[in-house]
């Protein structure tokens, strides 16, 4: 049962409305001042406020009315009534964020469909929202180094314009993540986003999305994403002869004109393979890679981005602990989870994250993690940096061969930065240089 709140000075008005809405099965309840209006708008949580702009005896009237309680709950659908209909008085409302305007004497069945209307239409809203934050859920782009500092500048710029955007990288290093954000930024942000993925189609699907066939034509792709934002994940594994209908789309769009559609979206494609190589191989079209490339954008792996590790995993503990567990991490910790390779890149560490607080919920509400209760499915991290050949070599050999391992590693964490470098190993910088040019290692 959805419930209405009718805010007029008039008591007469306010059982007429009442009654009226009483007989479709609205439970309604009634204000004639704002200082009752707002008590009764957060005791009763309405579906729905008819307000009467003229209030004698109210210290707010109608329209500042209608300010407080979108400050309270911007969702909430108000219909203005008013005796004395003007012009700028229903822009005045629709402006303040009123659902529509209704003039005194009003007839009972338009009050009627416009009530059904605009519960109906804050109802969709409210689903829409929750369907966004399922299917494009609020995350943001997280860290410290150059690259993602550089990113969160270029999501602006490509999300105030609806030049096409390809962006490269391997699985898992956030390529969807910042395709999503930047339709949240974007003019269509209040829409899902189109997002399609051509690793799950077969050719039948296919026909469908690129069909020139005006039967068909609602779910040509282009089509469907007007107006929004259309995110193509692996673009590389589109056959050929559908790559060369999507290169027509883009390049005739006097195709669309002619059944009076003007396209405006951002198209956005993903890729995890070097389309420069598939072109090589011949499987991608070099006109639609420059084509789909505008603006372009390759993002690279978690193991060359160390100074995001810690902010995403403190990111990710904050959204996901549950239990509240203050969790801090040893030195020796900290070192493990910066030199680690993390092959499945930002999704390793989500899922490492979580197992983490999986297997360590039942701690108390400080806890330290260590190396012996680190949840790192990686192998044996000590075995695997002791290389078992050794055991064969000399003692200052395998002492050359372990200090050339470990400086790898540590110029690796810390993106070949020697202040940070010395700092760590407690090397003076003039002596560290000299360890460097011994073991013949260079920083780059």
């Amino acid at each position: 049962m959805h419930k209405v709140l009718i805010i007029d000075d008039e008591k007469d008005i306010c059982y007429l409305i009442s009654e009226i809405l009483k007989d479709e099965k609205y439970l309604t309840y009634s204000a004639v001042n704002s200082s009752e209006a707002i008590a009764h708008f957060n005791k009763y949580n309405p579906d729905l406020v008819i307000l009467d702009v003229w209030l004698s005896n109210s210290q707010l009237d109608g329209i500042e009315i209608l300010k407080e309680l979108k400050k309270i709950n911007n969702n909430i659908p108000v219909i203005i009534i008013s005796g004395h209909g003007t012009v700028d008085l229903a822009v005045s409302s629709i402006k303040n964020g009123a659902y529509d305007f209704l003039e005194k004497p009003f007839n009972s069945d338009k009050l009627l469909i416009l009530t059904k209307r605009a519960i109906e239409s804050s109802r969709l809203l409210d689903e829409n929202k929750n369907l966004k934050e399922i299917v494009s859920p609020d995350i943001n782009l997280v860290g410290e180094s150059n690259f993602v500092n550089q990113t969160r500048k270029k999501i602006i710029t490509f999300s105030n314009s609806n030049s096409r955007l390809l962006i490269e990288g391997n699985f898992g290093v956030g390529k969807t993540l910042i395709a999503n954000q930047i339709h949240q930024k974007s003019k269509y942000k209040d829409k899902i986003p189109i997002s399609i993925d051509f690793s799950t189609l077969n050719e039948s699907n296919l026909k469908i999305l690129f069909s020139e066939d005006i039967k068909n034509l609602n779910e040509n792709l282009f089509i469907r994403s007007n107006m929004n934002t259309l995110i193509l994940s692996n673009i590389d594994q589109i056959p050929l002869k559908f790559q060369k209908q999507f290169l027509f789309f883009i390049e005739n769009s006097e195709f669309f004109k002619s059944s009076n559609i003007l396209l405006d979206h951002k198209i956005i494609t993903i890729s995890e393979k070097n389309l420069k190589d598939e072109i090589t191989n011949g499987n991608f079209l070099s006109r639609l890679y420059e084509r789909l490339k505008v603006d372009h954008l390759i993002c690279p792996n978690l193991s060359e981005r160390v100074p995001d590790i810690l902010p995403i995993m403190n990111y990710y503990i904050s959204k996901f602990n549950s239990a509240k567990i203050n969790l801090t991490f040893s030195k020796s910790a900290i070192s493990k989870l910066e030199t680690f390779d993390w092959p499945g890149n930002v999704a390793q560490l989500v899922n490492y994250v979580e197992k983490t607080l999986i297997l360590n919920q039942t701690a108390t509400k400080d806890l330290v993690l260590d190396l012996d209760n680190l949840a790192l499915e990686m192998g044996d991290y000590n075995k695997e940096h002791i290389n078992s050949n050794n055991y064969d070599l000399s003692l200052k050999e395998a002492r050359m061969e372990f200090e050339k391992e470990y400086l790898v590693s540590q110029i690796k964490r810390f993106s070949g930065n020697m202040k940070k470098l010395s700092e760590f190993t407690g090397m003076e910088r003039t002596a560290l240089y000299r360890k460097l040019k011994s073991l013949n290692i260079s920083v780059k």
